[in-house]
């Protein structure tokens, strides 16, 4: 299941994520050799731009809130290009090692209407 989340161009998004065990408690997901003091936390693994390339500085550790909640951010350029749907990967392990994916749409909409160039 994919979350959708709606920004703005040059807004941050915050991206948030549970990891639940199998009878649905709170437990602390991981990610193979991403390490923020002593533990192993989950990772935005990529973000695909809207014309279909890889945006630079990932994967990158996702920050622990609580337990089994999890944070990490994604800056979104400025201007008119950044008008679009971004897609960010976010991978973890469950309490068996198995790799879980979530994904999450970003809208990238224009803030006051549409983007425009005229001439005079």
């Amino acid at each position: 299941m994919s979350q959708f989340l709606t920004y703005s161009p040059g807004q941050v998004a915050t991206i948030y994520l549970s990891v639940l065990n199998a009878d649905g408690y709170y437990t602390d997901g991981y990610y193979d050799g991403y390490t923020i003091d002593g533990y192993s936390v989950p990772v935005i693994h990529r973000v695909v731009q809207p014309d279909l390339t890889l945006m630079d500085g990932y994967p990158s550790p996702m920050t622990k809130f609580d337990l089994g909640i999890f944070y990490g951010s994604v800056s979104i350029p400025s201007g008119a290009s950044a008008v679009g749907s971004y897609y960010v990967d976010v991978r973890y392990r469950d309490d068996f090692g198995r790799l879980k994916i979530e994904s999450v749409i970003l809208q990238i909409n224009a803030p006051y209407g549409i983007y425009s160039v005229t001439t005079s």
